[in-house]
């Protein structure tokens, strides 16, 4: 009877102590899964650290070097997250704290939450250059996936760059073309910046002769054509090819009925071939405003408007100026 109790005392103290070992090997096992769980978890931050500074900061990640070897305390900083995983603080308020410690940015108390979607950087930037919300002292990166963001307006008060404004010149004649071809006295191919506020196409239809040499259609003579014919229904309504004034118009046996408008800079157009006059001698005429008709009077083949454009008295390409696109 002693010795089965004997021989049961022993066993149980075995199982006990077996029991015991056990246990101690569990949390031996736990503790060692969570220290892997947070190396595994640092590993991932770097991890996507250094992918989001790669994928969208490529200029400044020179600026992580510069990070990556500064005297901040990384293994303390690293420690302090591990730790405050195994005390069972929550991963996003760990995640938090790393940043704060590795980047200088304090979270205000209460939860930290991390974003669920790409968020759009504001206008702030940390010491390490990299931009961060600062209300909640998470460091946020714009996803690779998210859209190109339209320039905003500026801020009240914020200073805006002005627009650069196009330089203005003089017209000069050129003597010949590209090829060594000699040209008129008043005609430049080049183009230059009329400074208008606004020009209008005359009349819409289609090109029927450039500005250059051709084979006149009516005598078969060689000759340069200073202007731009373009072809249009009779009748059409031609309108003005910016603001100015008329300075003059007309009737002859070449050009038919036409009339010529002063503009600023130096800027003049011309319209001959016109059905009917809708304008007389030093009337103000506004951008796009009906001034004649389309017709074929004087040395006209069909009706078409025969358009010039010149600027310090030199002829310039209509082509430049009036798109019939």
């Amino acid at each position: 009877m002693d010795t089965t109790y004997k021989r049961a005392s022993v066993v149980r103290h075995r199982t006990t102590r077996k029991r015991s070992g056990t246990a101690r090997k569990k949390s031996q096992m736990d503790g060692r899964d969570r220290r892997r769980l947070g190396q595994l978890l640092v590993s991932l931050a770097l991890f996507f650290l250094v992918f989001v500074g790669r994928g969208v900061f490529p200029e400044q990640i020179r600026m992580w070097g510069d990070l990556l070897t500064s005297d901040l305390d990384f293994p303390e900083a690293f420690r302090q997250f591990q730790q405050s995983l195994e005390d069972g603080s929550d991963l996003q308020q760990a995640l938090a704290q790393l940043g704060a410690a590795v980047f200088g940015v304090q979270p205000e108390p209460g939860a930290v939450s991390l974003p669920s979607r790409p968020v759009v950087f504001l206008s702030q930037t940390s010491r390490f250059g990299l931009d961060y919300v600062g209300e909640s002292g998470v460091v946020r990166a714009i996803a690779e996936s998210a859209p190109p963001q339209e320039p905003s307006d500026p801020l009240p008060g914020e200073a805006q760059e002005p627009e650069a404004t196009p330089e203005i010149v003089t017209a000069v004649a050129q003597a010949y073309t590209d090829d060594g071809v000699a040209l008129p006295s008043n005609v430049s191919f080049a183009y230059y910046e009329l400074g208008l506020e606004e020009t209008a196409v005359p009349v819409q239809g289609t090109v029927t002769s450039t500005f250059g040499y051709r084979d006149n259609p009516i005598d078969g003579d060689h000759e340069f054509h200073l202007a731009l014919d373009i072809g249009a229904p009779e009748g059409a309504e031609i309108g003005a090819f910016a603001d100015g004034v008329v300075e003059y118009i007309g009737e002859s046996d070449e050009f038919g009925q036409y009339l010529k408008i002063s503009h600023a800079n130096q800027v003049s157009s011309f319209y001959a071939h016109c059905s009917k006059l809708l304008v007389s001698k030093g009337d103000t005429v506004t951008c796009g405003q009906t001034v004649a008709l389309v017709g074929e009077t004087g040395n006209a083949t069909g009706p078409h408007l025969h358009l010039t454009i010149e600027k310090d008295n030199i002829r310039l390409d209509p082509a430049y100026y009036v798109d019939l696109s």
